[in-house]
């Protein structure tokens, strides 16, 4: 298993341009090992999305709920 950072993680569910594709491709291959996120990144998270600073096109609730079913993550508390 791998620690994401959170902007890591974040770039991951939104498929955001700035994960280079071989990024992308590094954490398919490691989808089966595991994931892991930090119960911190989620606090983090949500201080950014009321610091305005995170836009979400859903709910804060809706995006974690989506976020750790996505494949290989992992929630580490």
């Amino acid at each position: 298993m791998i620690l994401l950072d959170t902007h890591i993680w974040i770039w991951w569910i939104v498929r955001h341009q700035r994960l280079t594709e071989e990024r992308r491709q590094w954490l398919l291959k490691h989808e089966t090992t595991g994931l892991g996120v930090s119960i911190i990144s989620c606090w983090e998270i949500t201080k950014l999305i009321e610091k305005n600073r995170l836009p979400f096109s859903c709910s804060v609730d809706e995006w974690f709920e989506q976020a750790l079913k996505y494949p290989g993550i992992r929630l580490l508390t």
